[in-house]
């Protein structure tokens, strides 16, 4: 009886030794079985994996070998004679080799993604426009900038200049998860030169954006945040801090990236004064769609001077105001901004985590009116009372709102029961409401109940006249060109139909003399 082996498929826990072929079973004797008489004396054995570690490799192979072997001396890909070549070249390339040396011969995706998955254990090629070259790319831009002390960015300008000269082309995003300031000047170095340090001099200054983005022709896309990772010298909050002259580089930049359509600085001591810094030079670039400055610290005047932004630019699309201690006095020149608008396209305003309570719930309602395109608003945990919650549902069901669809988000705001029956009122005649988040809101059960069925039923009705206004639409050009395609026919038809089957494709005449050699001929055969 032969003794049974083990057997293990892929995905499965595997033994010590097991081995695996993609798309087949790995199958391999244990050593108890091996020492057996039948075992010992086999010839053939299949499941042994290393069959040909021994066999000479063919000419072409050992070839490409010395290629690889004095690639970085001598870079050859696309003169090798057949893609298979070249295939197998970039299966077996380093990935350590000098960034200026691949990035201009190596355009194959499978390379980056073994350089990408060498050098960080985390990759999404999905955040990246599904390329491995620009994820690297993107991601090693990342990191220079993120390490590059502002202290001594001059005498590294040339090389920062190179890299991006290098990088230009691939780069469409930008990731700054951290941007080290200018170093502090110690007291060693004060009294070494007789001076004392002057609160100006300890301003944290960060590396000139006004240069660095401008380099980037398909700049679509900057995330910041002005702050450290990694506290090698100890923690000191002026690690976490920014200048003026950073935000009025910053707005430099962004004026000179003309693709540019996201723009997010997040979790910083951004106030009024560096937010007008930077929305300067923004409100030169027409291009951008949305901005995000989430936890952050605008309050009022830093609400007033987004306003004054927002009745300027008539392309922006959304904006992301979260948890900035915005009052009531800041929601007033916000909702003053996009009134104010001539043309105005935001559609979506994320106030959420902002005190604005029930004074500002008033503009909101104003918003509301006013306001023709608006889509989403989330006015989330903003200290809203009953009194807001009656009043928003009032005007939702007043019939002077014009809007075509809303997302509204209310959550966790202390309305209480007779604002959610207004709500569940407002929701039965309100077919233009196509989500309400109501969470957290001390509504009772038969009210939570009855909007979201409402909100439900809302979103049905929507997305049936879409379709049916769809249909309608194709139907019409289908009539149009089964229209056109009738009147052609008519004007064909009322041409004389052509005699004989020669003239029906030649066009011309058949004379007597060749109706008889066409006779004759058939006669013949």
């Amino acid at each position: 009886m032969v003794p049974y082996c083990r057997r293990n498929e892929i995905g499965t826990a595997p033994s010590s030794d097991t081995r695996f072929y993609p798309g087949k079973l790995a199958r391999r004797c244990s050593p108890e079985t091996s020492q057996l008489p039948q075992e010992q004396g086999r010839t053939l054995r299949a499941e042994d994996a290393s069959w040909d570690d021994d066999v000479i490799p063919d000419l072409k192979i050992l070839a490409l070998r010395t290629v690889v072997s004095t690639w970085r001396d001598h870079p050859v890909l696309e003169d090798l004679p057949t893609c298979v070549d070249r295939d197998i070249l970039v299966e077996t390339l380093p990935t350590d080799l000098p960034f200026e040396l691949t990035i201009s011969k190596i355009e194959d995706d499978f390379y980056w993604e073994r350089a990408a998955k060498d050098r960080w254990k985390h990759n999404n090629p999905s955040e990246h426009g599904g390329s491995w070259r620009r994820l690297y790319c993107e991601r090693h831009l990342a990191e220079y900038l993120e390490t590059l002390e502002a202290s001594y960015f001059e005498p590294q300008r040339e090389e920062c200049e190179k890299l991006m000269t290098l990088l230009k082309n691939h780069i469409h995003v930008i990731r700054l998860r951290s941007l080290v300031p200018i170093k502090k000047r110690t007291k060693q170095e004060n009294n070494a030169e007789n001076n004392e340090l002057t609160p100006d001099e300890d301003i944290a200054h960060h590396i000139p954006m006004a240069i660095i983005l401008p380099q980037f022709p398909h700049l679509a896309e900057i995330y910041l945040h002005f702050g450290m990772i990694y506290m090698n010298d100890g923690f000191e909050w002026r690690d976490f801090e920014f200048s003026l002259e950073d935000c009025t580089s910053l707005g430099e930049g962004i004026k000179a990236s003309p693709k540019l359509k996201k723009f997010s600085l997040t979790r910083s001591n951004l106030d009024q004064p560096r937010v007008a810094a930077i929305l300067q030079g923004m409100v030169a670039n027409n291009n951008i769609e949305e901005l995000d400055f989430s936890h952050c610290k605008l309050m009022d005047s830093g609400a007033h001077a987004v306003g004054e932004f927002l009745s300027i630019h008539q392309k922006l699309r959304t904006l992301h105001l979260v948890n900035n201690n915005i009052g009531p006095n800041g929601i007033a020149g916000i909702v003053h901004g996009i009134i104010k608008a001539s043309s105005t396209g935001l559609k979506t305003l994320n106030l959420r985590l902002n005190p604005i309570q029930d004074e500002g719930a008033n503009h909101i309602c104003a918003l509301l009116i006013r306001n023709k395109m608006l889509e989403t608003l989330n006015i989330s945990g903003c200290e809203l009372g009953p009194e807001s919650g009656i009043a928003l549902a009032e005007v939702l069901s007043s019939g002077c709102v014009e809007l075509e669809a809303l997302s509204l988000d209310v959550s966790n705001n202390n309305f209480g029961f007779t604002a959610g029956e207004s709500f569940e009122t407002a929701m039965s005649s309100c077919p233009y409401i196509i989500h309400l988040d109501g969470r957290m809101c001390n509504f009772s059960k038969e009210s939570k109940y009855s909007i979201t069925e409402s909100v439900r039923r809302n979103k049905q009705n929507m997305k049936k006249d879409k379709d049916k206004a769809a249909f309608s639409q194709s139907s019409d050009v289908y009539n149009s060109l089964s229209a056109k395609n009738l009147q052609q026919q008519e004007v064909g038809s009322s041409f004389p139909e052509p005699k004989g089957i020669v003239q029906r494709f030649t066009g011309r005449q058949i004379d007597a003399d060749e109706q008889k050699m066409m006779k004759s001929q058939n006669s013949e055969y």
